[in-house]
């Protein structure tokens, strides 16, 4: 069966030039072409789309209030603004409704790889329920304190780029959505940002505080007290593990390149649990009540409650956000790394190794949110890395030190 891919802009001669240029994948896209948001969620009463590809600047409804109708209406369809216009106040407005900001001009195979990734990444979750729940998305919860923390920063005397990425990094919501905005396609980067200061170097204090207070972007978290205590010592955690992966890149003499990618998924591991604690927070402790109750691991756990893992349902979420494919690979895999068919030393095998050592130094197996799982002594075997492990665990004492002081 075909994906729907869904191309909204009022200018005809820009449609035109699509239908052109993507004429290649007609065999196995059912493409459909809108001049405006209401022809487009119109052409959506026939049918959902699995992608919906807008321009932002249109007359009577731009593309931001057309996504924001999608993501009410549909919100399975991953949803792309593709556009010339980039005002700061339109991009801010896109962060929401937007998964991705692509550039005018943009070439066929930019188009169609991003297409393609995001139709690719929805096989990831085969529940419909969750594909729906991850899309419709727009902002990761947020603990109240880090969040106050952050305004307080704002206002400081002495805040810095460097004391301002220091509270981000400690959340993963925060930390994702920073690095979502600072790789979309406005910034033009000609190299991926994959940490906190760097967001906060380029962005400026005006676009991270405009994120916060404008865009709404860091909201507040109205969960229970519980919910609140485990996201943020997951988040705590998720610092350490994405150290530890980097540090064993470090230590493998890998590109840094890939050091900072390891860094990176670390850090967003786990952005499928908080998914998961902030939406469904009955749900998530009944799949924790399992693991004892029917002696299974915390992603067997999770899927037979919810129907995929919480690496699975985070990898999707970076995956339609734009992250790169070896950080959603790695977070899609962190746990099960057998599973994936790349088989060499890279952020994955840092990453699987990381969550492993840091969770026997800080002691968290025995923590509700990560039960105990062993390494996959086959998988590092079969990367020649199994003799590393004893230098590996040294450094993840190092690193749990480092945390704690």
């Amino acid at each position: 069966m075909k994906s729907r891919v869904l191309f909204v802009d009022d200018e005809e001669n820009v449609l035109r030039g699509l239908n052109r240029m993507l004429r290649k994948m007609r065999d196995k896209w059912d493409m459909a072409f809108a001049h405006d948001g209401e022809e487009a969620l119109a052409l959506l009463k026939t049918g959902s789309a699995d992608v919906v590809v807008t321009d932002m600047r249109m007359p009577k409804m731009d593309g931001a209030q057309l996504l924001d109708q999608v993501r009410k209406l549909h919100p399975g369809s991953v949803r792309i603004i593709l556009s010339g216009y980039a005002s700061e106040e339109s991009v801010m407005r896109t962060v929401g409704p937007a998964h991705q900001y692509l550039a005018k001009p943009c070439d066929a195979d930019t188009v169609i790889n991003t297409v393609e990734r995001a139709l690719a990444l929805r096989k990831l979750l085969r529940s419909d329920e969750l594909r729906s729940l991850v899309s419709g998305i727009d902002t990761l919860p947020t603990p109240p304190q880090i969040y106050i923390k952050l305004l307080k920063e704002f206002e400081s005397a002495n805040a810095s780029a460097a004391s301002l990425a220091e509270i981000i990094s400690n959340d993963i919501g925060m930390a994702a959505q920073t690095l979502k905005l600072t790789n979309s396609a406005y910034f033009g980067l000609a190299t991926e940002v994959t940490s906190t200061l760097q967001a906060v170097q380029l962005l400026g204090f005006d676009t991270v505080k405009a994120l916060v207070l404008v865009a709404g972007v860091y909201g507040k978290f109205l969960g229970g007290r519980d919910s609140v205590i485990a996201m943020e010592r997951l988040s705590q955690r998720s610092v350490g593990v994405g150290a530890l992966a980097q540090a064993i890149c470090e230590a493998e003499s890998l590109d840094k390149r890939i050091a900072d990618q390891a860094c990176c998924a670390g850090m967003m591991s786990h952005v499928g649990t908080l998914l998961l604690i902030a939406t469904w927070p009955t749900r998530f402790q009944r799949a924790m009540d399992r693991i004892d109750r029917e002696g299974i691991g915390l992603v067997e756990a999770e899927r037979r409650e919810f129907g995929a893992s919480h690496a699975e349902i985070g990898a999707y979420l970076l995956g339609v956000w734009g992250f790169n494919d070896p950080i959603v690979e790695a977070v899609a895999y962190h746990h099960e790394p057998g599973r994936c068919a790349c088989h060499e030393v890279n952020a994955l095998a840092a990453l699987h190794a990381a969550q492993f050592l840091i969770r026997q130094e800080d002691g968290s197996e025995h923590d509700d949110t990560e039960k105990p799982q062993e390494l996959d002594y086959e998988y590092l075997a079969g990367i020649g890395m199994t003799d590393h492990i004893p230098k590996w665990r040294k450094i993840a004492s190092g690193i749990e030190q480092r945390g704690t002081k």
